[in-house]
């Protein structure tokens, strides 16, 4: 598990999120990833005198400190079966996260969000569309102000134009040692024509199809007619108590949403639950 870090509430929360999935589901190593890199803004500053070399040399020497302390802290935390690692990279946060899953291959990036009600001024949070956008791995996105809870239901948006990128939830159950006949997928197709009110032949055709793929799981399919599909799904999510979301591809997925949209409006839509963005 990569974890990109930047010492604020939000990231603290996502650590401590972090924790408990870590243990939950058997990881055996964690990467806290801290980029050092400095902004064209700061070094015009530093340069016009504005800063001068001492302070930006204690800052970086604060920031590796404060690094180590949170390697420790997570390490006591995790137990000795699982390994906590650290990388200070040079490099922006969005190429330092491409780099290290390149070089660590991570299963899963796990970064905080901020959300309307709250902000903890993360730069972790600031770029976290972008980080779901660019990492060829799961992102799992923790708003600041949820506390992990053991999984019991999950909502599993699909698009029926695009049952095939249901290989990608198989690929999770696949990957985490999770008692599935304990947890319940709600599974909700959002269906503004309400087609699933008089189903003709090509509907239920495709209902037998995601019925197949759903075999290996305790599920129940429900639907929603609202004329707007993100919302159809976050009303969903408000009504079915659910852990997290999962998000394939499609119209029917929190990234498409984030980047098909005004981005402040998609956080304040699915600021409440955490996110498993699949890839």
């Amino acid at each position: 598990m990569l974890i990109p870090v930047d010492f604020t509430a939000t990231s603290e929360n996502a650590i401590n999120y972090a924790i408990a999935w870590s243990k939950a589901y058997e990881y055996k190593r964690i990467i806290l990833l801290k980029a050092m890199y400095d902004s064209m803004f700061d070094d015009i500053i530093a340069s016009e005198g504005y800063v001068n070399q001492d302070y930006l040399t204690k800052e970086r020497s604060d920031k590796l400190e404060a690094l180590a302390a949170l390697s420790t802290k997570l390490s006591a935390e995790v137990g000795p079966d699982i390994k906590v690692a650290t990388i200070a990279s040079e490099l922006p946060l969005l190429r330092a996260i491409l780099e290290t899953i390149q070089d660590e291959q991570p299963e899963l990036v796990l970064v905080g969000s901020d959300n309307f009600s709250y902000s903890g001024n993360s730069f972790v949070a600031a770029n976290v569309i972008s980080i779901a956008k660019i990492s060829p791995v799961r992102v799992l996105i923790v708003p600041s102000a949820f506390k992990y809870q053991p999984l019991k239901q999950l909502l599993v948006p699909v698009d029926f134009n695009r049952l095939s990128d249901l290989s990608r939830l198989l690929d999770v159950y696949q990957a985490y040692p999770i008692k599935w006949h304990e947890i319940k997928l709600l599974v909700l197709n959002v269906d503004p024509k309400e087609k699933y009110l008089y189903p003709d032949e090509q509907f239920e055709q495709t209902k037998t199809r995601l019925q197949q793929n759903l075999k290996n799981f305790n599920y129940e399919i429900y639907y929603s007619n609202n004329k707007n599909i993100i919302r159809g799904i976050m009303r969903f999510s408000t009504e079915n108590k659910v852990e997290l979301i999962v998000a394939l591809p499609g119209k029917h997925s929190f990234l498409y949403a984030l980047t098909h949209k005004s981005i402040s409006q998609a956080i304040y839509e699915n600021a409440t639950e955490p996110v498993l963005i699949l890839k």
